[in-house]
């Protein structure tokens, strides 16, 4: 891990990450492309958003963005969705990193329905923490987060030095 976040720090600027077994890039995003992904209903196509395709190997494998948020400054709400034959390999915390990278982003967050096992354990291994109960409460009070939605978060300490 750490390896590869050398690596990745001696490609800041590139948006892209080559691994020994496949090279991760984002690009151009066509609204079209993202409805033909399976659970593309679950991404929020705002217009204030910042949206890119995510290219394996010079394919596309799925669309990665983020809503600015206000207050903190350099945050945003993180969406994602990969082709299903292409999950499961990494490419979600490498594509998340390239847009805080892309975007000079402190922090991002999900907000992700608690029976969706497989994006928690995903971001997750990417790095991401459940917020607090007391939070989430706060949160859900608010009316900002549903009875059956949970919200993580990502700092990115590079950013922030």
């Amino acid at each position: 891990m750490e390896t590869f976040h050398r690596f990745w720090r001696l490609c800041f600027l590139s948006l892209h990450v080559t691994l020994s077994y496949m090279n991760i890039t984002l690009g151009i995003c066509e609204k079209n492309f993202l409805e033909t992904l399976e659970g593309h209903e679950e991404i929020l196509f705002s217009d204030k958003g910042k949206y890119h395709a995510i290219f394996c190997d010079h394919k596309k494998v799925g669309v990665v963005g983020f809503i600015p948020v206000v207050f903190p400054k350099c945050t945003g709400f993180v969406q994602i969705v990969i082709d299903p034959k292409s999950r499961g390999k990494g490419m979600a915390e490498i594509a998340e990193d390239l847009l805080a990278q892309k975007y000079h982003l402190r922090a991002l967050y999900a907000t992700i329905k608690i029976d969706n096992l497989a994006s928690i354990r995903a971001h997750r291994k990417a790095g991401f923490t459940m917020i607090d109960e007391k939070r989430l409460e706060v949160l859900r009070d608010q009316g900002l987060l549903g009875e059956n939605e949970i919200r993580m978060e990502k700092e990115y300490k590079i950013f922030t030095e």
